[in-house]
């Protein structure tokens, strides 16, 4: 039995403020004496974070948030026109990555309708404003000297923090076929990175069959680790600094204030 079958995963609950409080050394003459501690400064009123509970809708409405992450920075690429010269072919490429996302997002959605949750229809907020929003930003500035080439690096960038999502989520989904969709399209966001990186290194050669000359029967080929690494992604993208260095942005899987909660809706 799966060990997080019975259970919700990650529960984050409520946590009040706190604050540092400094006792008055003496009572001034002619002054009321408050009830209240005394203090330096006025310590606000503050609510609570409201608990809430990560569930496979949860974990599924951020997957499906995370593919149009990579829907609008495929759109956004294409609109630019960023696609020429010795990017040409990748225009292409950018188009067809893009549409697999959109089947990715229909068929994660589905499962979220399945479970009687509401679809997520929109790119990660969160993500937005922390990685792409910033990354685009730099790339469009007019001083980037070659937006093509940065607009690569940061797709091939959301493809592996989407690779990395969906291998994390494995662990944390409690149900068998949710576990085996989010293997499956990981798989796919894998493969885009893969295509990729052969874009940006095109000098790479593919890895294919070999054959034992003494048996003529296929070589056995090993895969060095059963998953990838859920290590934090550098992007460094835009123009050149004042200083020589150019800006970058760590990209990381989503975390508790990334998440698609029932209460996160599309605007």
């Amino acid at each position: 039995m799966n060990r997080y079958s019975r259970r919700h995963v990650l529960r984050l609950s409520g946590l009040g403020a706190a604050g540092v409080l400094l006792a008055a050394c003496g009572k001034q003459a002619g002054v009321e004496e408050s009830k209240n501690v005394k203090s330096v400064g006025v310590l606000p009123e503050t609510d609570g974070l409201a608990s809430v509970e990560v569930t496979d809708i949860v974990l599924l409405r951020t997957a499906a948030s995370l593919e149009y992450n990579a829907i609008d920075t495929y759109d956004a690429a294409l609109s630019l026109g960023v696609f020429a010269g010795a990017f040409a072919a990748v225009g292409d490429i950018a188009k067809r990555l893009r549409d697999d996302h959109r089947g990715h997002a229909d068929a994660i959605n589905g499962l979220v309708t399945k479970l009687g949750g509401q679809p997520f229809t929109c790119s990660n907020p969160r993500l937005n404003e922390i990685y792409i929003s910033p990354a685009l930003a730099l790339i469009t500035d007019t001083d980037t000297e070659d937006p093509g080439l940065d607009v690569l690096v940061l797709a091939h960038a959301l493809e592996n923090l989407a690779a990395q999502t969906y291998q994390s989520f494995v662990t944390l989904l409690s149900d068998k076929a949710l576990r085996e969709a989010a293997m499956t399209i990981g798989q796919d966001e894998a493969r885009h990175a893969t295509v990729l990186a052969r874009a940006l290194q095109p000098g790479l050669q593919f890895i294919l069959p070999s054959i034992n000359a003494d048996t003529g029967k296929p070589n056995i080929a090993a895969v060095p680790g059963a998953f990838g690494p859920l290590t934090p992604i550098l992007v460094t993208v835009g123009p050149v600094n004042a200083d020589g260095t150019r800006s970058s942005l760590t990209l990381e899987t989503p975390s508790l204030n990334s998440l698609a909660y029932d209460s996160v809706l599309c605007a």
